[in-house]
Order: C-alpha cells, then structure tokens, then sequence
C-alpha cells in the first residue's frame, strides 16, 4: 500500500512541474525586428530638398541655399534643420536680425538642440545683447552640467560685460565641480589681479601650488611677489620649497641671494651667490651679470668683494676665451683696480663687437689708469673717435696724450674738438689751461 502512494506522489509532481513549465514559457527577443517607423512622402522631400540646399552652401552657392531652405519653410514653417542653416548664414554676412529669428525658431521647435542654442549665444555676443548673452550661456551649463569648456564660456561671456566678479563664480563653479586646475585657477588670479584684489589672486596660486607641489613656477611667482611687497620671510619660504622640490633649478640660489641680500643678511647673500655663480648648467655671462650686480651693493662688495672676485676668475678660467662675457669680467676686474687685466678683457670684447661706446670708453679709462700715455691708448682713443665723435673722452685722452708726449699740434687739434663737444666741462678747461702752458 505504501509503495502504491509513493508513485502516485511521484505522478502528482511530475504533472504538477510539467504544467508549472507550460504556464510560463520563455520568450527569446534577440531576433525580434523593432517596428519600423513609417517616414511620409512628404518627410522623405523635405530631407530631399534639405540636402540639396546643404550641398549648393557647400560648392559655394549661399544664394541658392538660402532659396532651398526657404522652399522648404514654405511647406514645413517649422522644419528646426532649414531654420538653423539659415541663421547660420544670416550669422556669416552679419544680417543679425534674419539670424537670430530663424536661430529661435529652430530652437524653439527643438530647445534640446545644444547646437542650435551655441548658434543663439554667438549672435547674442554680435549683438552685445548682455543679458540675453549670460542667460543663454546660464541655461546651456544648466543642460550641460558636466561639460567643463561650456562653464568657461559662461565666464567668457560674464567678462565681455565686465561682471568680472560673476566671471569668477562661473569658474568657481567648474572648480567645485571637477577640482582645482591649472587653467582655471591661473584665470582666476589674472581676474582677481584685474581687479585690484591681490590677496585673492595669490591665494589662487597658492591652491595651484599646493595642488602641484612639484611645479616650481607657482612656488617662484608667489616668491616674487612677496619680494615685491619686502615680505622677504614669506618669499624664502616659496624659495625654499622651491629648493627642495627642484634642486637643480638655475636660478634658485640667486634668488635666494637677491633675498637675503635685502634682508641684510650678507653670509648667506655670499653662500647662495657662491652657489649659483659655480653652477655649470648657467652660461658665463649670466654668472658674471649676477656678480656685478651683487657687487653693486655698497655693503656686500665691502664685506665680500675678494671673494667674489675669486669666483670671477675662477668663471673666466672655466669659459677661457669667449668674448661674450669679457665685457662683465672687464668691468669685475676693474673695481678690484686691476687696470691692466681689465684693458684686456674690454680689447677682447672688441674683437666681437666694436659698436658699444661703453666697451671703448671702459677700455680708454683702465688705459689710461693702467700707465702713461702710448701708443696703443693713443690708437684706441683715435678709432673710439672716428667710431664715435660726439663723445668727449676720447678726444681728452687723444688731446693729453699728446700733450704728455710734447706733440703740440696734435694736442690742441684734440682740445680743440673738445671744447667743440663739451665746452663747459672742467676738465676740458683744466686740460686746455695746460696744452696753453706747455705748448707757448
């Protein structure tokens, strides 16, 4: 009996299971058409005619494109493609009226169109339309949220009508949204700067600065701007970041010295000079340029000046021979009143170059420092007067010389031209008081 109730059991779910399966059958779509949308004769001439004129603007026809579109309005007054096309053109020969109507009524037949809303924007911008300009540009960023170029030409076009403090916003905007960057951030310092708020256009840098610890540029505008305004702590911080991240930058250490230099604090002016002007990535001339200028400093060249002219001849020795930088070593030499060295720098110097008067005139003043008149200072100053005759030194050295020599005739010719130059000078008169007195 049991055996008998266990296959009717069996029965009963098998059944049960085999019904359960034909209630639900399972339908496969893969192969299934989609409906097809039924496209009129009337669609079918309208993207006709639409080509067609597309392709007259396109072999340089704008007039028969003009009158394909319009056909097409005549039939369809509210075909939004023939619209835009239209104030498309309108836009190019400057008819703003025509563009902006047809562009309105292709956005208005399809207000989704991105493409014809940039269209309204443009001929808003033509028109100098300000209000309708930053609320289109307003409504295409609210459409188009996570498009970061559109939320730039909403400030673009904030600017254009001088709302700089709006042509922020719109950027604070996309900065919010996607993060600090470079090119936001820089365009809004330059708009905080425009405006005269200093502080809110550095903290732009500092973002930038923060944000890209590695870029030293950043670290170097905020450092000179603080030199600007003789906040030198806060610049060596800049400085001194900018050091750690780029050991190796050319320049940092002169800046650095250029700091501490206007801090007073002349051992490490010396200890970061010392540093730069033997950096071998920097070119002669630039390490020379920097130890005049350093030396000019009345204080520094007293404590640090024999030092300083220690590293010059060490530079001279590493770049041996050019006469690019003869001209700075020339003028290093010549405040340590090495005279003789120093003549031969500038005569280097002229070898390349013999168009500076103030390469003669050095060359002519540690001459005549160096010794008594010769013939090779008398030969200098008779070509720096040929070069030059509207200067008076050479004339003065020409007309002493020869006085030192006994040549009479030659000295007053010499003091003659002087005192066509520069009558009224002492020394020139001085001068002209002795050739008399010599030469009676």
């Amino acid at each position: 009996m049991k055996k008998i109730i266990y296959i009717l059991l069996i029965l009963l779910i098998t059944a049960s299971c085999s019904t359960s399966r034909k209630a639900t059958p399972v339908t496969d779509t893969r192969f299934q058409r989609k409906p097809l949308v039924e496209v009129t004769e009337e669609q079918l001439k309208t993207e006709a005619q639409q080509i067609d004129a597309t392709t007259q603007m396109l072999i340089g026809k704008p007039q028969e494109a003009v009158e394909g579109y319009q056909k097409i309005l005549q039939s369809n007054p509210a075909y939004a493609p023939a619209h835009f096309e239209l104030g498309k053109i309108y836009l190019t020969v400057g008819w703003l009226d025509s563009a902006l109507y047809h562009t309105l009524q292709a956005f208005r037949a399809q207000s989704d169109n991105l493409w014809y809303e940039l269209q309204l924007a443009r001929i808003y911008e033509r028109r100098q339309d300000a209000k309708n300009l930053t609320a289109t540009w307003e409504d295409i960023v609210k459409r188009n949220p996570d498009r970061p170029d559109l939320y730039y030409d909403l400030s673009n076009a904030y600017l254009m009508t001088n709302n700089v403090t709006a042509s922020i916003d719109a950027l604070d905007r996309v900065e919010k949204k996607f993060g600090v960057t470079e090119s936001v951030s820089l365009q809004k310092q330059k708009l905080w700067s425009a405006i005269g708020k200093t502080e809110k256009a550095r903290k732009e840098l500092e973002k930038l600065s923060e944000a890209m610890p590695n870029e030293s540029r950043y670290n170097a505008i905020l450092a000179e701007s603080y030199m600007s305004e003789k906040n030198y702590e806060k610049a060596l911080q800049y400085y001194h970041r900018i050091l750690e991240s780029d050991p190796d930058d050319e320049n940092i250490h002169i800046s650095m010295a250029s700091c501490y230099l206007a801090m007073g604090n002349l051992l490490q002016t010396y200890r970061h000079v010392r540093l730069g002007v033997l950096n071998p990535e920097v070119s002669c001339s630039d390490r020379l340029t920097y130890l005049v200028e350093f030396l000019h400093n009345k204080n520094f060249f007293t404590a640090y000046s024999k030092p300083c002219m220690l590293l010059a001849d060490t530079v001279a020795l590493q770049c041996a021979g050019s006469s690019q930088h003869a001209f700075l070593y020339g003028q290093l030499l010549a405040a340590q009143e090495r005279y003789d060295e120093a003549a031969t720098q500038f005569a280097l110097k002229l070898t390349e170059d013999k168009s500076h008067y103030e390469v003669w005139e050095a060359l002519l003043l540690c001459e005549s420092m160096a010794g008594a008149a010769n013939p090779t200072l008398l030969e200098h100053a008779r070509q720096a007067a040929e070069l030059f005759p509207l200067h008076l030194l050479p004339y003065l050295v020409l007309a002493q010389g020869y006085a030192e020599l006994g040549d009479c005739e030659q000295a007053r010719q010499n003091i003659d031209r002087c005192l066509m130059v520069s009558p009224g000078d002492n020394r020139v008169k001085e001068l002209n008081q002795t050739i008399q007195e010599k030469c009676q």
